[in-house]
C-alpha cells in the first residue's frame, strides 16, 4: 500500500467516526424524553446528553427539519414531533401483531372484569418487552403499562415470562446483565420456576407500589408469542387476590393460546 492510499483510508476511517459520532449523538437526543417529559427545553437537553449548547442546537434543528421534534416558539421548549408517531404506528400496526390482538382482546376483556385490575398483552422485542394493547382498569385507583412503552427482560413478571421459554431471550439478557455465576444461577433458578407454575409474580419491580401476573401465550410450535400481564396497586393485587383468581385466568390464557395454534 503507497503512503497517498494508506493516508486515505485514515481520513474514510476518521469521516466514518465522525458520522458515527453524530448519529449517537442524535439518538441521545431523542432518548432524553422519558415518561414525566412533556417538553425540554434547549438547557435541558444539552445537560441531559454532555452536549455544548451549540452542538445540541445544531442537532435540534436537524431533527426538527425531518419532523422529529417541535419547537413552541411561545416557551422555546422542544417536544417529540410527529415522525415519532409515524414510526410508532408502523410497529404498532404489524399484520402480525394486528392478529393477535384481535384474538386476545375478548380475553383480555374477560380477565379485567374476574379481577377488576389493568390488563395489558406484551411482546418480546430483542432484549425488551413492548406492550402493544392494554385495557385499564375502570377502578379510581390503578395502575397502567401504556401501549407502545417497553421494559428490559427480564423484570417484571411478563419479562420473566417472556424470558423464561427461550433460550435466544436468555442468552441477549446474560450479556445485557453481564452476571455474575451466582447472579446467572438465580436467575435460571427463578425462570425455571416460572416454567413450572406456568406463570410469573412480581412486586415494584418495574413500576414501584405496582405489582403484576404474568402468564405466557404459546403459539403452534410451543413457542412463547406474547405474555399477558394483569397489573395493579400492590396493597390490592396481592399475592392472595392473584392466586385467588388463578384458576379462572389460566381457564382463558389456555383458551388464547388454542386459538393461535398451540396444543398441549
Amino acid at each position: 500500500m503507497s503512503d497517498t492510499e494508506q493516508v486515505t483510508d485514515e481520513k474514510t476511517d476518521q469521516n466514518l467516526e465522525r458520522g458515527s459520532q453524530a448519529v449517537h449523538r442524535v439518538l441521545r437526543i431523542l432518548l432524553c424524553w422519558k415518561d414525566q417529559d412533556s417538553t425540554l427545553s434547549l438547557t435541558e437537553i444539552a445537560q441531559r446528553t454532555n452536549l455544548t449548547l451549540p452542538t445540541a442546537h445544531r442537532m435540534i434543528k436537524a431533527l426538527q427539519r425531518e419532523g422529529f421534534l417541535v419547537h413552541d416558539k411561545i416557551s422555546g421548549n422542544y417536544s417529540l414531533g410527529p415522525t415519532i408517531l409515524d414510526l410508532a404506528r408502523v410497529l404498532l400496526q404489524r399484520s402480525d401483531q394486528d392478529e393477535l390482538v384481535v384474538t386476545v382482546i375478548p380475553h383480555l376483556e374477560r380477565m379485567r372484569e374476574i379481577t377488576g385490575e389493568t390488563v395489558g398483552l406484551h411482546i418480546p422485542m430483542g432484549e425488551l418487552r413492548m406492550c402493544i394493547a392494554e385495557l385499564v382498569s375502570r377502578r379510581t385507583i390503578r395502575t397502567a403499562t401504556g401501549v407502545g412503552r417497553t421494559f428490559p427482560l427480564p423484570g417484571g413478571a411478563s419479562g420473566q415470562v417472556l424470558t423464561a421459554w427461550s433460550e435466544e431471550r436468555l442468552e441477549l439478557v446474560e450479556r445485557q446483565i453481564g452476571a455474575s455465576d451466582e447472579k446467572r444461577r438465580e436467575l435460571h433458578e427463578r425462570l425455571a420456576k416460572v416454567r413450572v407454575n406456568r406463570y410469573a409474580m412480581s412486586e415494584g419491580e418495574t413500576i414501584a407500589g405496582a405489582s403484576a401476573l404474568a402468564f405466557p401465550l404459546f403459539g403452534p410450535n410451543n413457542d412463547v408469542r406474547a405474555s399477558v400481564n394483569i397489573t395493579g396497586p400492590d396493597n390490592r393485587w396481592t399475592r392472595e387476590e392473584m392466586l385467588k383468581h388463578l384458576p379462572a385466568l389460566l381457564e382463558e390464557i389456555e383458551d388464547v393460546s388454542e386459538q393461535l395454534g398451540h396444543r398441549r
